[in-house]
């Protein structure tokens, strides 16, 4: 049902995650709701050119699940007969961490692991059903629309074959069109001053490629392998889950410029270099895929939310605001938050007014910013310049923490459940937890493995 009869139609620039959630939320708001996508789309859950970084290890943390299956119902269950495992994250996770590898322990904190390519088909099929969605893909935006000064009226378009362009009156603009997004040259264009950016680089790179089993060889005893970075001594790191059609999914990923694998050969190489099971599994394994890589891992923060004048009928969300590096799996999860940041303000906003576009973006900071810390301050750490001293005390409590929790399931759970963003930091705010933490581990309590 439309919010009011002057407010018709949405344009959601982008087709990824954020505009695919975007999109759900309009169609319940809006009379009309076009999405435009510079991609031809697949008809089937392959990757696509816009997304590299679907050929790389995608998670979907707890929270993000919660919110997608609410404006999806049955969506787990589909995933589900599509392959994709549902798994305890506690009892299905070998985390080698720097000072060892926690014992499995029930959470009660179910995962589901699978493609991103799989993910965003089931979401796209579910969204363009819905009666108020049109997709065209093959078009790229290349401006806004105004009427006046201060006001998105819609945009500019112009297909692949470089034909006409047309213009597309919408009510309101919706910019989710990911790191590549023009939108500073846009606001520009209209006269506004530009959005100050923020970038902390940890020069992470990625190799990935895919894995079946031989016939009658079982799967390994874990459904997820995470062995992560951590500056300055461990700059090398993978994780692998298993995924639709049986199979397993590894990423490599390597910090400060790591030299990263480019073939068969070196793939392997390089996971004999690191600690933990990846080299023995998958040396008997069948690849099925190329070896890919990708380094766009850069977080970026755009502070939209300063600018003291912002147009009216435009709104900007996912990785066109705040992208972050995808080590920490957050992306999915955020777009999710935004979503639901987008449904709460059209659902408060009074009868007969538009969406208060500027008020948007200063409450999407704050729904980003625990995020942004979250990835910024452990990468941080390895920029070449000195962190600032709180970053230090940051990172000194994070590192400390990380290398408690193999000696105590207690602390591994309040920690997966902020990883997974179900639970905030005050969780550690319990003071058994926070004097373990401060304590620190026991000696001889969890292995030290080499570092690598």
């Amino acid at each position: 049902m439309p919010m009011d009869t002057d407010v018709r139609h949405a344009v959601v620039i982008g087709a990824g995650m954020a505009g695919l959630a975007a999109a759900r939320v309009l169609a319940d708001r809006f009379e009309v709701v076009t999405v435009i996508e510079r991609d031809t789309l697949p008809s089937a859950s392959t990757p696509r050119a816009g997304v590299p970084q679907a050929h790389h290890v995608h998670g979907l943390l707890a929270l993000g699940a919660e919110v997608f299956e609410g404006y999806f119902p049955g969506l787990r269950a589909e995933l589900e007969q599509a392959g994709a495992p549902v798994w305890d994250w506690g009892e299905g996770l070998c985390a080698v961490l720097p000072n060892g590898t926690p014992p499995p322990t029930t959470m009660g904190m179910p995962i589901q692991t699978f493609s991103r390519p799989l993910l965003e088909h089931v979401l796209r099929q579910r969204v363009t059903a819905l009666k108020p969605v049109t997709l065209r893909d093959g078009l790229t935006v290349t401006g806004l629309r105004t009427a006046a000064p201060g006001k998105v009226t819609g945009v500019r378009v112009k297909g692949k074959d470089g034909g006409d362009a047309e213009e597309i009156a919408a009510d309101l603009v919706v910019d989710a069109s990911g790191r590549s997004s023009h939108l500073p040259q846009w606001l520009a264009a209209l006269g506004l001053s530009s959005p100050r950016t923020t970038t902390v680089d940890a020069q992470v790179g990625y190799a990935s490629r895919t894995y079946s089993y031989p016939d009658g060889q079982a799967p390994p005893s874990w459904r997820g392998l995470l062995q992560p970075l951590r500056a300055p001594d461990f700059h090398k790191g993978c994780y692998a889950i298993q995924i639709e059609n049986n199979a397993l999914h590894v990423t490599l990923h390597g910090a400060n410029g790591t030299q990263l694998p480019h073939n068969d050969d070196d793939f392997l190489a390089f996971a004999k270099t690191l600690r933990g099971p990846i080299a023995d599994t998958i040396g008997s394994l069948t690849p099925t895929s190329a070896v890919r890589r990708y380094a766009r891992t850069v977080n970026r923060k755009i502070a939209y939310h300063r600018l003291a004048r912002w147009p009216d009928g435009l709104i900007a969300l996912g990785d066109s605001v705040c992208t972050f590096n995808p080590a920490y799996g957050q992306g999915m999860t955020v777009a999710a938050l935004e979503a639901r940041l987008l449904e709460q303000m059209l659902g408060n906003r009074r009868a007969g007014t538009p969406l208060d576009g500027q008020a948007f973006q200063k409450r999407l900071a704050r729904v980003t910013a625990s995020s942004w810390l979250m990835a910024t301050t452990p990468d941080r750490a390895w920029e070449k310049s000195p962190p600032a001293w709180p970053v230090k005390a940051g990172n000194w409590f994070m590192n400390r923490l990380i290398d408690t929790v193999p000696q105590d399931p207690r602390l591994y759970t309040a920690f997966s459940g902020m990883f997974h963003m179900t639970a905030g930091p005050l969780t550690l705010a319990d003071p058994r937890l926070l004097s373990r933490v401060l304590i620190g581990p026991r000696p001889g309590g969890s292995p030290r493995m080499a570092t690598a």
